[in-house]
């Protein structure tokens, strides 16, 4: 196939392995960006309490400070791939059991703090890895490229998700909008299993 010049602005892209991983991510972090938003309107709509969903949301943030040196340890040691597939399994089985608890009439804040909780213990782990994968699917000449790509990509969702994420709402409810997030989640488990197995790597050393 046709060689990406060395200082293509989307060299990385030109790597099937990278490219797969980087779909993966915007899949994945497009229904992050939406849950965060449908999440909060939920909060307000079940509560009206302002309090309460500063609560929900923050719920996101004390696994992560928990859990982070954890998230980074299993990076080291396990195979990266399952991480974040797992990572995103958890995502779906998470938005499908708020989607149908919506839809039965089932749902309280209480619910919805314990998936933000979820999520924020699931990205503990997924960040790490993520991160510590990108080495192995570029050649080491792409590898700033590629570091770049996916800030970019991360960027992108911040910008555009949030903004389908209140049009959806308003279109087709909290239930349709956590049964697309769903469908997101499953779309980044597939895409990711096309990546290659990516064991953990000894510490090198010093």
């Amino acid at each position: 196939g046709r060689t990406v010049g060395k200082g293509g602005a989307l060299a990385s892209l030109a790597e099937p392995h990278f490219r797969n991983f980087w779909l993966g991510m915007l899949f994945l972090m497009c229904a992050v960006q939406m849950q965060m938003i449908a999440q909060g309107y939920l909060v307000y709509d079940l509560t009206g309490s302002p309090a309460l969903l500063g609560l929900v949301n923050s719920g996101f943030a004390l696994p992560m400070l928990i859990l982070a040196l954890f998230g980074g340890a299993a990076a080291d040691r396990l195979d990266r791939k399952k991480i974040i597939q797992l990572g995103q399994a958890a995502f779906l089985l998470n938005a499908l059991i708020i989607a149908i608890t919506v839809l039965t009439g089932a749902v309280t804040w209480y619910h919805l703090l314990a998936a933000s909780m979820v999520m924020g213990a699931l990205f503990s782990f997924v960040m790490p890895a993520r991160q510590a994968i990108i080495p192995n699917l570029v050649k080491p000449g792409n590898l700033t490229n590629a570091i770049a790509l996916n800030s970019a990509g991360m960027s992108a969702t911040t910008l555009l998700a949030p903004a389908f994420a209140g049009v959806l709402y308003a279109a087709i409810g909290p239930e349709g909008v956590y049964f697309v997030l769903a469908g997101l989640g499953l779309v980044a488990v597939l895409i990711t299993g096309l990546l290659p197995k990516t064991g953990g790597r000894p510490a090198e050393a010093n």
